[in-house]
């Protein structure tokens, strides 16, 4: 899939099958600092542009 065929607000699902982990994982990445997590009605999401905006910044950081 690409990335514009993503839903313009993710889900832990989605972020979870982006990035290939377990859904643990992708909880503890919503707690990190710095993830662009917006909780809304007590679910966690993070909107698309700036969950991939996040993930190639990190990319970029780790060459």
């Amino acid at each position: 899939m690409e990335r514009k065929d993503f839903p313009i607000v993710l889900q832990a699902k989605h972020v979870t099958e982006i990035l290939g982990v377990a859904k643990s994982t992708t909880y503890e990445l919503f707690a990190s600092p710095g993830f662009p997590l917006l909780q809304l009605n007590g679910r966690k999401l993070v909107y698309r542009d700036s969950f991939f905006e996040w993930l190639d910044a990190k990319q970029k950081a780790a060459q």
